[in-house]
Protein backbone atom coordinates (compact mmCIF):
# COMPACT_ATOMS: atom_id res chain seq x y z
CA UNK A 1 0.00 0.00 0.00
CA UNK A 2 1.51 3.14 -0.82
CA UNK A 3 1.66 6.59 0.84
CA UNK A 4 -1.47 8.14 -0.34
CA UNK A 5 -3.90 5.08 0.39
CA UNK A 6 -2.30 4.49 3.57
CA UNK A 7 -2.99 7.88 4.63
CA UNK A 8 -6.66 7.99 3.17
CA UNK A 9 -7.40 4.77 5.46
CA UNK A 10 -5.90 7.22 8.28
CA UNK A 11 -7.68 10.36 7.47
CA UNK A 12 -11.43 8.14 7.05
CA UNK A 13 -10.50 6.76 10.89
CA UNK A 14 -9.70 10.85 11.78
CA UNK A 15 -13.16 11.40 10.03
CA UNK A 16 -14.95 8.91 11.79
CA UNK A 17 -13.64 10.09 15.27
CA UNK A 18 -14.98 13.73 14.51
CA UNK A 19 -18.24 12.78 13.57
CA UNK A 20 -18.68 10.64 16.63
CA UNK A 21 -17.14 13.57 19.09
CA UNK A 22 -19.09 16.29 17.35
CA UNK A 23 -22.59 14.42 16.98
CA UNK A 24 -21.70 13.57 21.26
CA UNK A 25 -21.15 17.36 22.23
CA UNK A 26 -24.20 18.48 19.75
CA UNK A 27 -26.36 15.91 22.07
CA UNK A 28 -24.89 17.41 25.29
CA UNK A 29 -25.50 21.10 23.73
CA UNK A 30 -29.52 19.99 22.23
CA UNK A 31 -30.43 18.26 25.98
CA UNK A 32 -29.02 21.73 28.12
CA UNK A 33 -30.40 23.80 25.14
CA UNK A 34 -33.93 21.88 26.11
CA UNK A 35 -33.64 22.40 29.70
CA UNK A 36 -32.67 26.26 29.44
CA UNK A 37 -36.39 26.37 27.59
CA UNK A 38 -37.81 24.53 30.97
CA UNK A 39 -35.96 26.53 33.66
CA UNK A 40 -37.08 29.77 31.68
CA UNK A 41 -40.13 28.59 31.41
CA UNK A 42 -40.69 27.58 34.78
CA UNK A 43 -39.35 31.33 35.61
CA UNK A 44 -41.72 32.90 34.38
CA UNK A 45 -44.67 30.58 35.10
CA UNK A 46 -43.73 31.75 38.92
CA UNK A 47 -43.23 35.55 38.32
CA UNK A 48 -46.61 35.89 36.80
CA UNK A 49 -48.16 34.15 40.14
CA UNK A 50 -45.86 36.18 42.14
CA UNK A 51 -47.65 39.40 40.57
CA UNK A 52 -50.61 37.82 41.43
CA UNK A 53 -49.75 37.60 45.12
CA UNK A 54 -48.50 41.50 45.31
CA UNK A 55 -44.95 41.43 44.30
CA UNK A 56 -43.52 43.39 41.46
CA UNK A 57 -41.29 41.00 39.39
CA UNK A 58 -40.40 41.49 35.92
CA UNK A 59 -38.56 39.28 33.63
CA UNK A 60 -37.48 38.79 30.55
CA UNK A 61 -35.83 36.34 27.57
CA UNK A 62 -34.54 35.02 24.88
CA UNK A 63 -33.46 31.67 23.56
CA UNK A 64 -29.85 31.96 25.41
CA UNK A 65 -31.05 33.89 28.17
CA UNK A 66 -33.46 34.98 30.88
CA UNK A 67 -33.81 37.73 33.33
CA UNK A 68 -35.73 37.72 36.43
CA UNK A 69 -36.18 40.97 38.45
CA UNK A 70 -38.31 41.50 41.80
CA UNK A 71 -38.69 44.53 44.10
CA UNK A 72 -39.85 43.95 47.15
CA UNK A 73 -40.33 48.13 47.63
CA UNK A 74 -38.22 50.98 45.98
CA UNK A 75 -34.74 50.43 46.95
CA UNK A 76 -35.23 46.92 47.97
CA UNK A 77 -34.74 44.71 44.52
CA UNK A 78 -33.05 42.32 43.24
CA UNK A 79 -32.06 40.68 39.81
CA UNK A 80 -30.69 37.38 38.59
CA UNK A 81 -30.18 36.42 34.85
CA UNK A 82 -29.31 32.93 33.49
CA UNK A 83 -27.58 32.32 30.42
CA UNK A 84 -27.03 28.99 28.28
CA UNK A 85 -23.51 28.65 27.42
CA UNK A 86 -22.45 27.27 24.09
CA UNK A 87 -20.26 24.18 23.71
CA UNK A 88 -20.02 21.34 26.25
CA UNK A 89 -16.82 20.20 28.08
CA UNK A 90 -16.28 17.40 30.71
CA UNK A 91 -17.59 18.45 34.35
CA UNK A 92 -14.62 18.41 36.97
CA UNK A 93 -16.17 19.86 39.87
CA UNK A 94 -17.49 17.28 41.57
CA UNK A 95 -20.40 18.95 42.86
CA UNK A 96 -21.69 18.76 39.42
CA UNK A 97 -20.11 15.59 38.26
CA UNK A 98 -22.68 12.99 37.24
CA UNK A 99 -22.38 9.96 39.35
CA UNK A 100 -21.70 7.53 36.67
CA UNK A 101 -18.41 9.71 35.46
CA UNK A 102 -15.12 10.50 36.34
CA UNK A 103 -13.35 13.77 36.49
CA UNK A 104 -11.18 11.86 34.48
CA UNK A 105 -13.20 10.64 31.65
CA UNK A 106 -13.42 13.35 28.95
CA UNK A 107 -14.23 11.50 26.25
CA UNK A 108 -17.53 13.99 24.50
CA UNK A 109 -19.69 11.03 26.11
CA UNK A 110 -19.62 12.17 29.27
CA UNK A 111 -19.57 15.70 28.59
CA UNK A 112 -22.07 18.60 29.59
CA UNK A 113 -23.57 21.88 28.49
CA UNK A 114 -24.03 24.47 31.26
CA UNK A 115 -26.37 27.31 32.13
CA UNK A 116 -25.20 29.84 33.95
CA UNK A 117 -26.61 32.49 37.08
CA UNK A 118 -25.28 35.63 37.62
CA UNK A 119 -27.18 38.39 40.32
CA UNK A 120 -25.44 42.56 40.71
CA UNK A 121 -25.53 41.57 44.04
CA UNK A 122 -22.86 38.86 44.28
CA UNK A 123 -20.11 40.40 42.06
CA UNK A 124 -19.48 39.68 38.08
CA UNK A 125 -18.74 36.03 38.59
CA UNK A 126 -21.69 33.38 37.95
CA UNK A 127 -23.54 32.56 41.11
CA UNK A 128 -25.17 29.83 39.81
CA UNK A 129 -24.15 26.74 38.05
CA UNK A 130 -25.97 24.48 35.91
CA UNK A 131 -24.25 21.07 34.00
CA UNK A 132 -27.06 19.27 32.07
CA UNK A 133 -25.86 15.66 30.49
CA UNK A 134 -26.66 14.05 27.52
CA UNK A 135 -29.00 11.37 29.46
CA UNK A 136 -31.35 14.12 30.91
CA UNK A 137 -29.46 14.33 34.33
CA UNK A 138 -28.88 18.23 35.46
CA UNK A 139 -26.97 19.42 38.61
CA UNK A 140 -26.72 22.89 40.05
CA UNK A 141 -24.95 24.30 43.02
CA UNK A 142 -24.32 28.32 43.83
CA UNK A 143 -26.04 30.90 45.46
CA UNK A 144 -29.70 30.68 44.93
CA UNK A 145 -29.52 27.06 45.08
CA UNK A 146 -27.12 25.12 47.49
CA UNK A 147 -27.08 22.03 45.79
CA UNK A 148 -30.27 19.83 43.52
CA UNK A 149 -29.98 17.16 40.79
CA UNK A 150 -33.21 16.29 38.35
CA UNK A 151 -33.81 14.97 34.84
CA UNK A 152 -34.92 17.09 32.26
CA UNK A 153 -38.08 15.55 31.61
CA UNK A 154 -39.60 15.87 35.26
CA UNK A 155 -42.95 16.59 35.26
CA UNK A 156 -43.83 20.27 35.34
CA UNK A 157 -44.56 20.75 38.62
CA UNK A 158 -41.42 19.35 39.76
CA UNK A 159 -39.67 22.03 37.48
CA UNK A 160 -41.78 24.66 38.98
CA UNK A 161 -40.70 23.74 42.27
CA UNK A 162 -37.55 23.85 41.65
CA UNK A 163 -38.24 27.66 40.13
CA UNK A 164 -39.73 28.57 42.84
CA UNK A 165 -36.80 28.02 45.04
CA UNK A 166 -34.93 30.55 42.72
CA UNK A 167 -37.51 33.40 42.45
CA UNK A 168 -37.78 32.94 46.95
CA UNK A 169 -34.42 32.94 47.50
CA UNK A 170 -34.99 36.21 44.69
CA UNK A 171 -37.07 37.88 46.86
CA UNK A 172 -35.28 37.50 50.03
CA UNK A 173 -32.73 39.15 48.75
CA UNK A 174 -34.10 42.41 47.87
CA UNK A 175 -36.21 42.39 50.39
CA UNK A 176 -33.24 40.05 53.37
CA UNK A 177 -36.29 38.10 54.51
CA UNK A 178 -36.13 34.10 55.04
CA UNK A 179 -32.64 34.67 56.75
CA UNK A 180 -31.50 36.11 53.96
CA UNK A 181 -28.86 39.72 54.40
CA UNK A 182 -25.89 41.25 53.58
CA UNK A 183 -22.19 40.90 55.35
CA UNK A 184 -19.25 43.04 55.42
CA UNK A 185 -16.89 41.69 52.97
CA UNK A 186 -13.10 41.18 52.78
CA UNK A 187 -12.27 43.20 49.80
CA UNK A 188 -9.99 46.38 50.41
CA UNK A 189 -11.24 49.42 51.42
CA UNK A 190 -8.78 52.49 51.50
CA UNK A 191 -9.63 55.93 52.42
CA UNK A 192 -9.38 57.23 49.06
CA UNK A 193 -12.28 54.71 48.58
CA UNK A 194 -14.37 56.56 51.05
CA UNK A 195 -13.66 60.17 50.21
CA UNK A 196 -14.43 59.32 46.58
CA UNK A 197 -17.59 57.68 47.38
CA UNK A 198 -17.29 54.29 46.82
CA UNK A 199 -19.62 51.72 49.10
CA UNK A 200 -17.82 49.39 51.16
CA UNK A 201 -18.06 45.98 49.78
CA UNK A 202 -20.59 44.04 51.25
CA UNK A 203 -21.82 40.45 49.96
CA UNK A 204 -25.25 38.37 50.38
CA UNK A 205 -25.22 35.90 52.39
CA UNK A 206 -28.50 33.11 52.41
CA UNK A 207 -28.65 30.70 55.72
CA UNK A 208 -27.08 27.19 55.10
Amino acid sequence: MGFDESALTRLRRYREDADRSLKLVHEAEAVARRFSERLFAGLEHNAVLARQAGFEVENEGSARAFTLRAMAAPGAEARVSFGLIGGAAAETDEDLMHEDLSRYALDPSGYSGRILGWTEAAGEDPCQTFAVYRDGVWKTKGLFVAKARGKVDDPDDVMNGFCLRILGRLIDLAALTGGAGRRWSGEPYSLPDHLSGRTFPTEPRFPS
